[in-house]
């Protein structure tokens, strides 16, 4: 199967397209990789598509660009509001010139009476000046002005943007660098003004196709009661890869300033609970008992594949005590697995009998211990009721780690896993 170029696992290809390129997104796959899939799919169906990862709305924009009938889950908040935002283009144009007039008076009126301190958060203190952070917070508390909805979150996407268009440092990473920096920071009122115009540009070509993607706060691990069985007829997604990255770590300047979290309690109980595991940082090491484990739903359905993972789990439980992180990622590994196969459940239960998932994937060898993280989840696939799958090599991965001390030497593959 021909799916384009080794980069469609990254949004390389959506920084040059409108709309796709609205949120600058840590982890994301290219829109053309969807488009690919669809134009497929339209050949003997009319494809209504199922995203259980909505992320930054790649699949959906895409779908909702052709027309195509789409349902996503997201279960962060703040990205939910971004996908929200980008599939709005009914904006009326003139309505959003008096509502940037009407912000810039609000701006001007509360300018002297914002203390930094006491009414901006310590850690976006620290990434910004105290004049670009002043007028950031000033917009956003303008926005509560805006009565139109729509018009609020597109406003609120815009200034999302610049966020990371005016911070001194780079924000789109799970550990901030205060190394560094960035070299056009600040004037986020001259940026933001930009921005929304940019945007009214991008969206007048489309402002003639109607809505037709529903996205939904919703963590997939778990039934969607809002989503009816056999609803779609086909599934484009990238789920999480198994690679500790910390989601709620990646958006936390965002979701700080928006006053979604305010502490590291708050993103672990209100972003990293809602998502499919894959960071240590999302669960209790002490909570978690191999013994009990081996009786949960997903060991006992998958037993040949819980065996292999045992013998897995305890090669690298062994590595890391000689490990500085002394890292859990041998539970990382159980959990991961057992929230893609509940995952997978929710897949199958959506998808019309005979229709394709299509999954951009990454392998693993966390502390050099290699993990098949594609195979599994294709032998996973096999439990919840798909009938087989393929595996279709997009690209190697990891390989500009390789001169770090503690770094293993496995090549990894990125691919995409169809499951049928």
């Amino acid at each position: 199967m021909d799916f384009l170029h080794s980069e469609i696992g990254s949004a390389k290809d959506n920084f040059y397209s409108p709309v796709h390129n609205w949120y600058k997104f840590t982890a994301g796959f290219s829109y053309k990789f969807v488009d690919s899939i669809l134009d497929e799919e339209a050949k003997s169906k009319n494809p209504i598509v199922f995203e259980p990862f909505a992320g930054c709305g790649t699949t959906l924009v895409s779908s909702q660009k052709k027309q195509i009938k789409a349902i996503g889950n997201e279960g962060q908040e703040f990205m939910f509001d971004v996908i929200k935002a980008k599939l709005n283009w009914d904006i009326d144009e003139f309505q959003c010139m008096e509502n940037l007039k009407q912000i810039n008076k609000y701006i001007k009126e509360h300018l002297r009476g914002f203390n930094i301190e006491q009414d901006s958060h310590p850690l976006l203190q620290s990434l910004y000046t105290p004049e670009t952070l002043t007028i950031l917070y000033l917009i956003r508390n303008g926005l509560k002005e805006v009565e139109s909805e729509k018009t609020r979150l597109f406003f609120k996407l815009a200034l999302s943007q610049i966020m990371h268009k005016s911070a001194i440092h780079p924000i789109a990473v799970p550990y901030i660098s205060r190394t560094k920096k960035l070299a056009h920071e600040g004037q986020p009122w001259e940026k933001f003004q930009t921005t929304v115009s940019q945007m009214l540009l991008d969206i007048n070509p489309l402002k003639d196709i109607t809505c037709s993607s529903d996205i939904y706060l919703q963590d997939s691990r778990k039934r969607n009661e809002q989503i009816e069985e056999s609803s779609c007829n086909v599934c484009i997604t990238s789920p999480p890869y198994l690679n500790n990255l910390d989601y709620g770590e990646v958006s936390k300047v965002h979701t700080h300033f928006f006053d979604i979290t305010n502490n590291w309690n708050d993103i672990t109980t209100k972003v990293r609970q809602k998502l499919v595991t894959g960071a240590t940082t999302h669960y209790k090491e002490s909570e978690f008992n191999l013994d009990t484990f081996k009786y949960s739903e997903f060991a006992q359905g998958n037993k040949s594949i819980f065996a292999d993972l045992s013998d897995t789990f305890f090669q690298i439980k062994n590595i890391a005590k000689d490990r500085k992180g002394k890292k859990s990622f041998d539970i990382l590994m159980m959990h991961y697995f057992e929230d893609m196969y509940n995952v997978l459940k929710e897949i199958k239960r959506v998808l019309k009998p005979n229709s394709k998932a299509y999954l951009i994937l990454g392998d693993s060898a966390p502390y050099g211990v290699y993990v098949p993280t594609t195979k599994i989840l294709g032998e996973i696939s096999k439990s919840v009721g798909f009938n087989d799958y393929q595996i279709y090599k997009i690209r190697s991965r990891g390989t500009k780690w390789k001169s770090l001390k503690n770094r293993h030497s496995i090549e990894l593959s990125e691919n995409v896993l169809v499951l049928e």
